[in-house]
């Protein structure tokens, strides 16, 4: 008894559709993705989102999270400083961030007391949304730390501080840093080439 193929072969007619044939796999059509700062996946089929918690291969796949970050702006009575601990200036234009303290009062190595959480050098990549053509986004420049919020390794309260131009990069106007507040933006951390390249 022929097969399906044969009997095709044989007929000169060209399979057009095969009843036996193995079904293509369904195009994955899910992206990670956040809403409303929440992490989950998108379906870009339907428009379906479905939160839960991304894993840490993921976030790495992924790059952004959403975090809270403040203003400090030169002479106001929380930054008397118009230069960053770095020995950069620190001023309305200035692109940098500050970061908290990696170790808590009284923990720290001797010598390690005032070190940041995230290194200095290490580009800080923000934004209001992730995706999208028509987001604004701008880069910093860690160069500072603080105790601004809780210290710790992990700063639960606020991430970042930034500078005021990163806050007219995002907004598109000059804002007080007392209008920005602690506001949720979404961030990713570049981490600075190693030394001597």
């Amino acid at each position: 008894m022929k097969s399906y193929s044969q009997f095709c072969e044989d007929a000169n007619i060209q399979e057009f559709w095969n009843p036996f044939a193995p079904k293509p796999p369904k195009p994955n059509t899910e992206v990670l993705a956040y809403r409303n700062y929440q992490p989950g996946v998108l379906d870009k089929a339907t428009g379906k989102f479905t939160p839960r918690k991304h894993t840490g291969t993921e976030q790495q796949r992924y790059g952004w999270k959403p975090v809270k970050a403040s203003v400090y702006a030169p002479g106001d009575r929380f930054t008397p400083n118009t230069v960053t601990a770095t020995g950069e200036p620190h001023n309305w234009t200035t692109r940098n961030a500050a970061v908290p303290f990696k170790y808590k009062e009284g923990r720290a190595p001797i010598g390690q007391s005032g070190a940041p959480s995230i290194p200095y050098g290490s580009k800080l990549h923000l934004t209001a949304k992730p995706m999208g053509t028509d987001t604004k986004s701008t880069t910093a420049k860690i160069n500072d730390v603080g105790d601004f919020g809780r210290t710790g390794a992990v700063n639960k309260d606020v991430s970042f501080d930034v500078s005021p131009q990163i806050t007219k990069d995002l907004v598109g106007s000059n804002i007080k840093p007392e209008q920005w507040g602690k506001r949720m933006v979404y961030t990713r951390v570049t981490p600075p080439p190693p030394k001597g390249k």
